[in-house]
């Protein structure tokens, strides 16, 4: 049976059952359909509307029909790409979020390697099917040297699907199968979006491709980040989140359900009174460090104001 596209909410009456787990956070209701899902995720994150709308329907396939997909994830800084596993993290069970900056070959002693990402979800058949999200995976492919290269086909054998030996300790290595594995990989990929001339067809006119320009499976698989053979096992696709805008930002403080001030607010029991200058100082803030910009300087000063009064319940800024 062919999967129902992301709005179709009929669930096929041969669907397999998925299975039931023990942990409390898991509401079967919010995985109902792909468009339950995409609902949720709807509330809680701003914009994103391709990904949320794919990794939804993703997400719901793997439980009713046992489907696997991989994803490759491209967005700058703050555009909502991690937000988004958190935001799964906290409702499934068995989601897993890798930094891949921590990583190194295999070979290599110190640091844990990329199939250690394994080592945070559950496998067995039993458990719900596994969501590992690796972050920032284009700093570790394109670091310098053989490390890329070396990184790159230890990818390819987790995202294969068959078992593996994972832990850094020789005599306590688990089995894992990544048969059931749905990866989705996350980053900028900032080094392809500088701008540059792609010649069009025979005649000697250029197309001058802009920094928020889409990335193409060509364009990264010419940038010999990524292989062909890595790129081939993406089914899910390449999903490109788009930056953060003041446009966007306005509207996002504006909607309690995604505003940092309402939740930095509800997270220390105070009120937040933003005066004009700031809250256009905010705005331009986000083209830079995305809606984590805005976290990151609110709290700050919110620290600021407990320190020097641990009871107050009013900051202006």
């Amino acid at each position: 049976m062919a999967i129902n596209d992301w709005w179709d909410d009929r669930t096929p009456s041969n669907a397999p059952t998925p299975p039931t787990p023990t942990n409390t956070n898991f509401n079967s209701l919010i995985f109902k359909t792909p468009k339950t899902i995409y609902d949720y995720f709807s509330k809680k994150l701003y914009g994103c509307e391709d990904y949320k709308k794919k990794l939804s329907t993703a997400i719901w396939s793997s439980l009713h029909l046992k489907t696997k997909t991989n994803f490759l994830v491209i967005g700058p800084s703050g555009s909502g790409k991690t937000e988004l596993a958190r935001l799964l993290a906290e409702i499934y069970p068995n989601t897993s979020i890798f930094d891949a900056t921590s990583a190194s070959p295999v070979s290599y002693k110190g640091n844990c390697t990329i199939s250690d990402s394994l080592m945070g979800i559950n496998t067995d058949e039993s458990a719900l099917p596994p969501w590992l999200f690796i972050d920032e995976i284009d700093k570790m492919l394109l670091k310098g040297g053989e490390c890329g290269p070396m990184v790159m086909n230890e990818l390819l054998k987790i995202t294969e699907g068959g078992k593996l030996f994972v832990g850094r300790d020789e005599r306590n290595r688990t089995l894992v199968d990544t048969s059931r594995v749905n990866f989705v990989f996350l980053g900028t990929f900032e080094s392809l979006r500088a701008d540059q001339k792609n010649p069009l067809g025979f005649s000697s006119e250029t197309k001058i491709r802009g920094k928020n320009s889409p990335i193409t499976r060509d364009m990264l698989h010419d940038s010999d980040s990524l292989s062909n053979e890595f790129l081939g096992r993406i089914n899910g696709g390449i999903l490109e989140v788009e930056p953060m805008d003041e446009a966007k930002t306005a509207a996002i403080l504006s909607d309690a359900r995604y505003s940092p001030v309402k939740r930095l607010e509800d997270l220390y029991h105070i009120n937040i009174h933003l005066t004009e200058e700031k809250r256009q100082e905010l705005l331009k803030m986000t083209a830079k460090y995305g809606v984590r910009g805005i976290y990151s300087e609110l709290q700050s000063k919110i620290n600021d104001a407990i320190f020097e009064d641990c009871t107050v319940t009013t900051i202006s800024l």
